[in-house]
């Protein structure tokens, strides 16, 4: 499998001799030490559209609402300054998570670079009773900035792009977009504002019985999920964490099974928007 590949679009101008200033330059670099915890409070609202499996033909909307608290933690940084992080999801009972048997915690171990690459993702068995069968390293290669390894100025930008290997489909290629929007004051620190877009594919293995209406049982035999999303980053550059993260997503979730004998195919859409704050640093 093909590698993420990096793509640095920057400025190319050359200091000449006189007195112009140039813009501030920043390097974007996560930094953790061994026992650091970061606890940080996420919040998303949006509306969920499914279709009606009565066959009617139609659709049904409904709101939803979800809270949790995102803990990591540096249990170690290696010999090759990698950092591994415990990341514990404290999940809230809301309109999205009502079924039976889904965790109100979810614990990963995950490897990553000061740059953000991902090295690697395991102990993914408390998540997949939510997520199912998924590629947890695909995805968190898909969601997870990597910094550009230099300064960067306010406009430059780069591109990172995730081959997707799927048993079910041919490789997909995704790629998201990254741009230093702007350095900015809150709360007397400075933080570097990066605007993102992108798009996060997961094929999804699953087989199980998903509805049982008027007798009927349909069997699911694979999920398709496509994620649109577009967001801004508000890094602190000089302690080396998030400090804000807002995003807005459109999802589309495709259902492949079989339905009395016959083959189906049913779509779900969400609109999501929400935060995630860093509210606690300690040890």
């Amino acid at each position: 499998m093909r590698r993420a590949a990096l793509v640095i679009a920057l400025s190319a101008a050359v200091a000449c001799a006189g007195g112009d200033e140039r813009p501030e330059a920043v390097r974007l670099r996560f930094e953790y030490g061994q026992g650091d915890t970061l606890s940080y409070d996420y919040h998303a609202r949006g509306t969920a559209t499914l279709p009606d499996t009565s066959d009617s033909g139609e659709t049904l909307e409904r709101t939803f609402e979800r809270r949790m608290r995102i803990d990591e933690v540096a249990t170690d940084v290696t010999p090759r300054g990698h950092y591994q992080l415990a990341l514990v999801y404290h999940i809230e009972a809301d309109s999205a998570h009502r079924a039976k048997g889904l965790p109100e915690r979810i614990r990963l171990q995950v490897e990553i670079t000061p740059q953000g690459r991902i090295i690697d993702v395991s102990g993914v068995e408390t998540a997949r009773p939510l997520y199912g069968d998924i590629d947890f390293q695909s995805y968190f290669e898909q969601s997870q900035p990597v910094f550009p390894d230099r300064p960067l100025r306010v406009g430059d930008s780069w591109t990172q792009e995730v081959k997707v290997v799927s048993p079910e489909s041919e490789p997909v290629v995704t790629s998201s977009n990254y741009v230093l929007e702007s350095l900015v004051e809150e709360d007397g620190r400075s933080l570097a504002v990066i605007a993102y877009d992108g798009e996060i594919y997961l094929p999804v293995r699953f087989s199980g019985p998903a509805d049982s209406a008027a007798g009927v049982e349909e069997r699911i035999t694979s999920i398709e999920e496509r994620i649109e999303v577009r967001g801004k980053i508000y890094f602190d550059p000089a302690a080396g964490v998030m400090r804000r993260v807002e995003a807005k997503a459109e999802a589309t979730f495709t259902k492949i099974g079989f339905r009395d004998g016959e083959a189906v195919r049913r779509e779900m859409k969400l609109k999501e928007e929400s935060t995630m704050r860093l509210v606690e640093r300690g040890r």
